[in-house]
């Protein structure tokens, strides 16, 4: 079997994926997210909002350029979606966020119209570039310029699709976060310490009863969280 694709068995477990129906499932494309935190789009339109039944129908909705990401129109099957992304069905007037559950499964949140002209993206790292810019590593692969003063750990409110910086939500105490790994993940905690650690051990940062690394804490708010979690599933 091609690389395309990816045996059911052994897909991420992030995936949240009928696993014994079929052997195969579609590979994304290396790109936007890693493996583990990205699905194509059309596994997502057959077996998480279920507007198809076949790989084949997935196709055909996709050339007719019916789906979005991020606001952008995608054609190619294998486009990765991850966390915090946005899929939009413009004929069915339908927009969902890509979330993290409670079992750290990427699930789909339904979200108003407002809501999908914009989404959350992570500050992973930054360098200054050339002409003395500072250029900003997201957390979903892309990166922009920007010319305020921001640090690892802050949360960007962008606009979709042009990218325009619309609100810095910084990583600090009292802010709302997502945790999206360890034993906590998928729940939204308030920060109340950050532990920086003066070794190659990662950061700490302390929540209501328990802690976890810095890895895992996505800002969301300021005061009160701007996404909403999945619906728990048994």
């Amino acid at each position: 079997m091609s690389s395309d694709h990816l045996k059911r068995l052994v897909a991420p477990r992030s995936w949240n994926i009928a696993r014994k129906e079929n052997v195969w499932t579609t590979r994304p494309m290396p790109g936007k997210h890693s493996l583990e935190g990205a699905i194509p789009i059309s596994t997502i339109l057959r077996d998480y909002l279920q507007i198809c039944d076949t790989n084949r129908e997935a196709k055909i909705i996709l050339h007719a350029g019916d789906v979005l990401i991020d606001q952008r129109v995608t054609r190619k099957p294998k486009t990765p979606v991850g966390l915090m992304d946005v899929v939009s069905l413009p004929k069915m007037k339908k927009h969902f966020r890509a979330m993290i559950d409670n079992h750290g499964r990427i699930e789909f949140v339904e979200v108003k119209p407002a809501e999908s002209k914009w989404k959350l993206v992570r500050v992973q790292d930054k360098r200054i570039i050339k002409g003395g810019k500072t250029q900003l590593n997201l957390h979903d692969g892309t990166n922009i310029l920007y010319d305020k003063k921001v640090k690892t750990g802050d949360v960007l409110q962008i606009t979709l699709p042009d990218m325009k910086v619309k609100t810095v939500i910084e990583f600090k105490k009292g802010a709302q976060a997502l945790i999206t790994g360890g034993a906590h993940v998928g729940s939204i905690s308030k920060v109340k310490d950050i532990e920086i650690t003066r070794s190659t051990k990662p950061n700490l940062v302390m929540y209501d009863g328990f802690r976890t690394i810095k890895t895992y804490t996505f800002v969301v708010g300021d005061k009160k969280a701007m996404v909403s979690l999945p619906e728990v599933k048994v």
